[in-house]
């Protein structure tokens, strides 16, 4: 997403630092010629008391982050993700005019946003392409790079977690031919819907947590896949998808797996702990890593 505060090469590997409201989380990821990359770190640091900026500083220093190109992801109410029609207008001009229509979109005022676009891979005859716009809060993104910097990190990019799961989901052997992602975390639920590797749909879900606590939550999370699965399919005019990941496979997460694998025609399969593709890994990866380990695996040289 947004990479002004590029400093220098990333092409020995990224590091994804991830800001939670207990602590934070972190993953190292090694990229070296003719080998496969490798999860070096990948822990959680809790607060204990002590402020965000001090835990940070102490795991910049910890592992020498001043040296480590690093990628953070901004949270819930920090910044939208909307999809809309391209407006036909030349390329220099397609962000202005992507402000101007999506401006009645956002709950904050559109001068007060920083805008990143990217493509959905779709062609669809009669109609005009789609894009989606990333919006973000101006303050949120200068709050969160004083952050980092302040600490020391050479920050390079501030991400977004719908991007971080689409790198996840290109782990996954299903996303070949295509794979909805359903992960958890503490402020709710993210739904992508990938093949081979782009990002073709994605919904966030807000106060997901509390879905795992009853049949009414199960129900929530059904509906939203299924309007998710329907809407690729009918309205993007793509064949079916055939499988469901369900992310962190964990206790908690076991009876919604079940739930959905006995309403769902799809195949729906908890996510494998410990299996990332090619990627080798020196020790598993904690549950709450795992949007912080996708946006460590952004390879692209700009911002998407």
């Amino acid at each position: 997403m947004w990479g002004r505060w590029r400093r220098g090469r990333r092409d020995g590997g990224l590091a994804g630092i991830g800001v939670h409201a207990e602590g934070l989380s972190f993953v190292r990821v090694v990229r070296e010629a003719q080998v496969p990359p490798r999860i070096s770190v990948a822990e959680f640091r809790p607060y204990d008391g002590a402020a965000p900026d001090r835990v940070l500083a102490r795991l910049v220093s910890d592992y020498d982050l001043k040296h480590q190109p690093c990628t953070t992801l901004l949270g819930e109410g920090e910044y939208r993700l909307l999809q809309t029609e391209a407006p036909d207008v030349k390329s220099e001009e397609l962000r202005a005019a992507l402000r101007w229509r999506i401006k009645d979109l956002i709950d904050f005022h559109v001068n007060d946003a920083t805008l990143d676009v990217f493509d959905v891979p779709v062609q669809m005859p009669g109609r005009a392409a789609l894009v989606y716009v990333v919006v973000g809060r101006n303050e949120a993104i200068r709050a969160r790079a004083d952050l980092m910097q302040n600490a020391g990190a050479a920050l390079d990019i501030i991400d977004i977690p719908e991007l971080a799961q689409r790198n996840l989901a290109q782990l996954l052997p299903e996303d070949r031919e295509g794979v909805a992602l359903l992960t958890l975390t503490e402020d709710g639920a993210f739904i992508t819907i990938t093949r081979d590797g782009a990002l073709y749909l994605s919904r966030a879900i807000t106060d997901a947590s509390s879905a795992l606590t009853d049949s009414r939550g199960f129900e929530r999370l059904l509906l939203e896949l299924q309007r998710s699965l329907d809407y690729f399919e009918s309205s993007l005019r793509q064949s079916p998808i055939t499988h469901v990941v369900v992310a962190p496979a964990s206790a908690r997460t076991e009876p919604l797996v079940a739930f959905l694998q006995g309403n769902l025609t799809q195949r729906v399969a908890p996510w494998e702990a410990g299996h990332y593709g090619d990627i080798e890994t020196d020790g598993p990866v904690p549950d709450v890593c795992l949007l912080t380990l996708g946006a460590a695996l952004r390879l692209d040289k700009v911002a998407l």
